[in-house]
């Protein structure tokens, strides 16, 4: 290598040979090569931040961690954090391994049959049938594919036609009507009854086709037998009904009985009236008519609000037409009263049919009803469904049954016999006059062989009796009886026996008073009847 000098390449020994000294004050020495001096204040800051740092770092892991913490988030305005407890948890975890049946390799088809009971003691029977049908995309277009058929089957009873089966029911009854055999012999099934259980299956039909409550087994069952009998002598014709006793409570009468227990016209299906009305005799008014005129109002009311919806309205109009008829009702006319007169119940079916047979009952025909060895004078007042049969007056029911009530049959069993005469009826109607009753009655039995040795006809008690008309003082004369109103009597009509019933006919009404309540007015043929377990 050449030592020959060459300018810009100097020796690292010929630059310091050569270097000249620094001054000594250091006043000549470059900028950058002077060293910088910190201030007091630098160096505290420094080291105050260094300090912090490690305090950061340090003090998490010291047990001034959390109290430096809390007071950090209290100056910063922050509330206590929750307190976390995290807990080590080991579950043991135990699986069952299920049972499983074998996965079916084909379509197996199925049939299962389930019995059960309805709350109307119906016995129903379901059935399921599958079977293999297509494809799922075709079978859904298919109504007939997924498909139910409801079965009712009925079994209708036949009718009861002789004495053995008819002292099954009632042993005494062939001693209580010794000519009953002869009766029966010359009678025969009416077509009430066939007509009766032909109702009763429509009745049914119509139900199940809108899945309504349908009739139940008591009702179905109500009536034994329907027998259309005639004396082969007296000519007299009776009808004979074998069934149960439903109750009927209904029925006012302000001319006899200015107050009513609450709850009689309070109970379910009351009616003011019964089929059997006539004028209004005096100018009491009916224990029922400011009732009835309240409801009317409350129903006004609520007829006239806003927002009622169409069908809300029709429903108050209807009632609304149903009260104002009533109110006209108990203000001119009386009817039988269900506690206090014995009557009968007819069923509806039989309503038009006086005009064309003389078998069929009406109202105002006179009956007698048997139950046991007893045997009860009565009239028909009232109608009733008809579907249904066997029903009499709350008076009557009690009778035979002390616990009856609005509620309570008076006989759960059909060995109830309603002997009915028709074309009996008195006209025009008035208010009950139980001695002749007894006495159309007790001539009626006569013309069909009359009642057995030992035997005699029930004799009601009159359940308003006259009241003496107050003598003036000084006056020894007997005090004479206010007689109870009888209608008037038709021609050929026998006079009672009682002197003490025989009373002036009262003055119908006349043509131009509104009657808006008929003598033979029906009953709704949707009241039901007031059926209760036996007690």
């Amino acid at each position: 290598m050449s030592n020959e000098f060459k300018p810009g390449r100097e020796p690292l020994k010929h630059i310091i040979e050569h270097a000249v000294p620094p001054p000594e004050d250091g006043s000549d020495v470059p900028t950058q090569w002077r060293s910088n001096r910190m201030g007091c204040f630098t160096l505290l800051f420094r080291v105050g931040l260094t300090a912090a740092l490690i305090a950061a770092c340090i003090i998490p892991f010291t047990p001034y961690g959390a109290r430096v913490k809390k007071a950090f988030d209290a100056f910063m305005g922050h509330g206590p954090s929750p307190k976390i407890i995290t807990k080590d948890v080991v579950k043991e975890v135990i699986r069952e391994v299920p049972r499983l049946d074998p996965l079916p390799l084909k379509f197996v088809p199925r049939k299962e049959v389930d019995v059960t009971q309805l709350f109307n003691d119906i016995q129903i029977k379901t059935t399921l049938t599958t079977s293999e049908g297509g494809y799922a995309s075709l079978e859904i277009g298919d109504k007939d594919s997924y498909s139910a058929e409801f079965q009712l089957k009925l079994r209708v009873p036949k009718a009861n036609q002789t004495v053995p089966e008819l002292a099954r029911l009632n042993p005494s009854l062939p001693k209580l009507l010794p000519a009953l055999p002869q009766l029966l012999e010359n009678g025969k099934v009416s077509g009430f009854y066939h007509k009766l259980y032909e109702n009763k299956v429509t009745g049914i039909e119509h139900s199940l086709t809108r899945l309504n409550k349908v009739l139940d087994r008591h009702n179905f069952f109500d009536c034994e037998t329907i027998l259309e009998l005639q004396h082969p002598v007296t000519k007299r014709n009776a009808l004979l009904i074998q069934s149960e006793m439903d109750v009927v409570a209904d029925g006012s009468d302000g001319d006899r009985m200015a107050t009513m227990d609450a709850s009689i016209y309070n109970s379910d299906y009351y009616q003011p009236f019964t089929s059997y009305t006539w004028a209004k005799q005096t100018s009491t008014p009916n224990p029922l008519l400011s009732r009835w005129q309240s409801r009317y109002d409350t129903a006004k009311a609520a007829a006239g609000a806003k927002g009622l919806s169409t069908a809300k309205a029709n429903e108050l109009k209807a009632e609304l037409q149903h009260l104002s008829a009533d109110i006209t009702g108990l203000k001119t006319r009386s009817s039988l009263i269900g506690d206090k007169d014995p009557f009968i119940v007819i069923s509806l079916l039989f309503k038009d049919y006086p005009r064309i047979m003389a078998q069929a009952p009406s109202i105002g025909d006179y009956c007698a009803v048997i139950h046991g060895d007893k045997i009860y004078p009565a009239i028909c007042g009232d109608y009733g469904p008809s579907m249904k049969m066997g029903e009499a007056s709350l008076l009557i029911a009690k009778k035979i049954n002390d616990k009856a009530t609005p509620y309570i049959r008076g006989e759960d069993d059909l060995k109830v016999s309603y002997l009915i005469f028709p074309g009996t009826a008195d006209k025009p109607f008035g208010a009950p006059n139980l001695d002749k009753w007894h006495e159309k009655v007790s001539a009626y039995l006569k013309e069909i062989g009359g009642l057995g040795d030992g035997f005699a006809l029930y004799k009601w008690e009159n359940p308003f009796p006259p009241k003496p008309t107050p003598v003036a003082a000084g006056d020894t004369a007997k005090p004479t009886e206010v007689k109870p109103s009888e209608p008037a009597k038709p021609e050929g009509t026998p006079a009672a026996t009682n002197p003490t019933t025989t009373v002036p006919a009262p003055t119908e009404t006349p043509a131009s008073a509104p009657a808006k309540v008929p003598a033979d007015k029906p009953k709704s043929a949707t009241k039901a009847k007031t059926k209760k377990p036996a007690h």
